[in-house]
This record gives C-alpha cells, sequence and structure tokens, in this order.
C-alpha cells in the first residue's frame, strides 16, 4: 500500500474551513496513536486548537494518550462531538502509564487505569477494558520513564504487546527508534509511527496509513496493512514542554485554575515503584468549563 502523507487540507484555523474527504476516510485511516493536550502537566495544547491542527494535516483517527488519565481523551472527543467533526476525526481514548517497569500506553479504554502497577498488570487491564498494548519510544535512552529490557522481554513474549512504537518523532537519535524496529521485527509485533505530540506544531509528524477502522479488533486486523510515516522532530521541541511544565506550576501558584496536577504527568520507574498512588480525584483534573483553564494557549 503506497499513500501520500496527510497534506494541510485547509488554509484557515477555524474547524468548519476543513473540507470533508468521507471517500478517502472510509477507504483509509490516517492515524496517529499518542499524543498529549492540556491534560498532561508537560503539554498546553487546547482541545480546539488541537482538533483544527489535526483536521488540517488530514488526520481521521487519534488515540489520545495524555500521562495517567483518559479524562484528557474525553475531554477531545467530546468535544469533537460538540463541534460536529466527530464523523470527520475520530478520537480514541487512550492514556501513557506510568507502570514501575516503565511507560506504557493503552488505546480503546474506558477508564483511567492507575500507575504504579507493573507493566505486565497494566497490560492485562488494558487488555481487561478491551483495549491495545502499545510500547512507546522503548529505547530512548534520555528518558527516565521508559520501559526496561527485562518488563518488556517479558510483555513480547507473553504476547501481551499489540503494536510496538518503532518511530516516535521525539527519539533523538536514530539508532534508538531503529533499535525498536528491530525488537519489533524479531518478536513479530506490528510496527508503528507515533509523533508523541504535545504541542500543535508537532501533530501529524508521524503517522500510519492503514485500513479504516472503528474498534480495537478492527485496528489489529489493520496493523498488518500499516504504511507508517516519520518525521522526527528537532531536539529543541523538548523546550515545549518545559515550558508548559513550568507555565503550568507559575498558573497553579497564582491561584489559576490548570489542566493538571503533579499527578498527571511522567514519572521515573523508580519514584512510581516507591510511590504507587491510585487514579486521580477528580478535583485534580481539568473543568472543562472553565475558561482560564480551556482557552487557546496551545
Amino acid at each position: 500500500m503506497t499513500v501520500a502523507a496527510p497534506a494541510t487540507i485547509a488554509a484557515r484555523a477555524d474547524v468548519e474551513a476543513v473540507p470533508i474527504v468521507r471517500a478517502n476516510r472510509r477507504a483509509l485511516a490516517f492515524a496517529d496513536f499518542h499524543i498529549h493536550n492540556r491534560f498532561s502537566r508537560d503539554s498546553i495544547l487546547s482541545e480546539d486548537r488541537f482538533i483544527r491542527v489535526a483536521l488540517e494535516r488530514g488526520l481521521t483517527h487519534v488515540a489520545v494518550t495524555n500521562h495517567n488519565n483518559v479524562e484528557g481523551a474525553i475531554a477531545v472527543r467530546d468535544r469533537a462531538a460538540a463541534l460536529g467533526v466527530d464523523e470527520r476525526l475520530t478520537v480514541i481514548l487512550g492514556e501513557e502509564v506510568s507502570t514501575s517497569d516503565g511507560e506504557v500506553v493503552g488505546i480503546f479504554l474506558q477508564r483511567t487505569i492507575p500507575r504504579g502497577l507493573t507493566a505486565e498488570q497494566t497490560a492485562d487491564e488494558i487488555h481487561a477494558q478491551g483495549g491495545l498494548v502499545s510500547i512507546p519510544h522503548p529505547f530512548d535512552p534520555f528518558r527516565a520513564s521508559h520501559i526496561r529490557q527485562a518488563p518488556l522481554e517479558g510483555l513480547a513474549a507473553a504476547g501481551k504487546i499489540d503494536m510496538i512504537e518503532v518511530f516516535n518523532s521525539r527519539v533523538t537519535f536514530t539508532r534508538h527508534n531503529q533499535q525498536a524496529a528491530e525488537f519489533a521485527a524479531r518478536h513479530g509485533i506490528p510496527g508503528i509511527a507515533c509523533s508523541d505530540s504535545h504541542s500543535a506544531f508537532e501533530v501529524a509528524m508521524s503517522f500510519n496509513a492503514l485500513p479504516a477502522f472503528e474498534t480495537a479488533d478492527e485496528l489489529r486486523e489493520g496493523l498488518s496493512e500499516n504504511e507508517w510515516h516519520g518525521s522526527r522532530s528537532t531536539v529543541l521541541i523538548h523546550l515545549t514542554t518545559r515550558y508548559a511544565v513550568w507555565t503550568n506550576i507559575v498558573r497553579r501558584w497564582l491561584g489559576h485554575d490548570t489542566a493538571t496536577a503533579p499527578v498527571l504527568g511522567p514519572e521515573p520507574t523508580r519514584q512510581v515503584a516507591q510511590e504507587p498512588i491510585e487514579a486521580p480525584a477528580v478535583s485534580e483534573l481539568p473543568n472543562p468549563g472553565d475558561p482560564e483553564a480551556s482557552d487557546d494557549r496551545g
């Protein structure tokens, strides 16, 4: 299957300006399976701006995978429905979970999975919810939260990995993406490319072109035909996450409601193992009705 990368299909920023391409969407999905918005403490990307940019750049399916909460994905899904674009942009509920063995992504989830479980327990919980297990940036040495080798090998041997990021736009060196690709090939695990977006600039930098799908089972079947496309972010893109973290800290210090709390960030495996906690309380999550928290700051 040979396809071109999603192009910017509208010059204007408002959602209504983006043309509908129903025939192409039904035949083929253009999907990004790892995206953050303001419900991660290292992002200030608002729901509205994300939806606009995703449509402009030709994405048809997105998995919103904020750190340690699925509520951010629900907010994007509900906002897409409110804007009347949910037929054009399928929003998949996901979460990047901080396990005691490193990060594991679940998509097609129903509820937040608490951090602090082992990687295997987390994978079992994802599957119990009818979801799929994805391993993000498994060999990136610059992220203290990446999954460790032994638990990764254990998940692969047990057949509990549904897909693995063989290309992550935020991975600094090509060789670490290549390690992931070699691991996936060695274990017969489908590979995907992900933007790992934390800002509007990054959306759709990497994507997957595969048969259109609506369910986890349909996606699992279609992964064998996936053709992924990846572009690396500049190393300076990590400054946007630092900016987001400090912006949210300052806003919290000034007494403004924020869309984040410390629990909703990536956590090093050692810290998670020592300080496991349950799912975030409602009071720790963004209030979608708060105009200060939901303005277009991303």
